[in-house]
């Protein structure tokens, strides 16, 4: 039975994930920052899956603090050997140029994206190690591949730092007994997401009506994703729901009319006026 600890488990990809490890016989530890969000996502998880709720354990977590990271590894510990650890606590900012964001935001997404995975993996690894064992999975997102948009820079600059911590510490673990991979979920309909494009405008329109129309529910990747996560046995690889092909053939399924629609909205948009 394996044993998998999730950052960020309390909601969107998260707490997909988490049942869906849970309806596969898994064990399974979440984490969220607060103690009530932790106690709302088991209560939750108990009611949609009440049958494999002795699986389930929690522990609340500020990614941001190793002090923190560190509990939570010795308590997942306490109830069995750590087979897979997911990195997966993230957040975004608001759709904006850098300089119009508040500076508080931008620390934000840099200590829970960029700080929570590095010392994440730190804990991991190290534990990992110790029990000659075990596989590290990094949350991509949009920007992990180099990809650019107007409005996405911290986020998306937090996402490249973490393929290249993944990347390089694949690299550094090389021959020992402990993988480290990254895990692409694509456009999935979440919180986070949905308030990330909300009340977009211009040029940003149009990108925003193609992330709608190719997003799929959080359960459905969870769905896709952990079979992969599981039978997986490399390391150093990208895991993605769905193969290239498959797609590409989701890109060109995006309705016409929708992409029509946006791009047309984006033209009659009257010009922004410089300050």
């Amino acid at each position: 039975m394996k044993h998998v600890v999730i950052t960020g488990g309390t909601r969107g990809i998260g707490i997909a994930l988490a049942r869906r490890f849970l309806e596969l016989g898994c064990r399974v530890t979440i984490a969220g920052r607060s103690e009530g969000s932790t106690r709302a996502a088991i209560d939750q998880l108990l009611r949609e899956v009440p049958e494999h709720g002795a699986l389930l354990s929690a522990h609340a977590c500020d990614v941001s603090k190793l002090e923190e990271l560190e509990a939570l590894w010795r308590y997942a510990k306490e109830r069995a050997p750590v087979d897979m650890w997911i990195n997966n606590a993230g957040t975004s900012a608001p759709l904006a140029p850098l300089w119009e964001l508040p500076a508080p935001v931008l620390q934000d997404v840099v200590d829970t994206n960029v700080r929570g995975v590095l010392l994440g993996s730190w804990v991991a690894m190290r534990g990992m190690r110790e029990q000659n064992a075990g596989v590290i999975y990094n949350l991509e997102g949009f920007g992990s591949t180099g990809m650019m948009f107007p409005g996405v820079l911290a986020y998306g600059a937090s996402k490249r730092a973490v393929a290249y911590i993944s990347k390089a510490l694949a690299a550094e673990a090389h021959g020992s007994a402990v993988r480290v991979c990254t895990i692409d979920p694509g456009a999935v309909r979440t919180d986070m997401v949905a308030a990330t494009w909300s009340n977009v405008a211009g040029s940003s329109r149009f990108m925003a009506a193609v992330i709608g129309a190719l997003a799929i529910d959080a359960q459905e990747v969870a769905r896709l994703l952990v079979p992969r996560l599981l039978e997986n046995q490399r390391s150093g690889v990208r895991i993605l729901p769905w193969n290239v092909a498959i797609a590409w053939l989701r890109l060109l399924a995006v309705p016409l009319s929708l992409l029509r629609s946006a791009f047309n909205a984006n033209k009659v948009d009257p010009p922004r006026q410089r300050p």
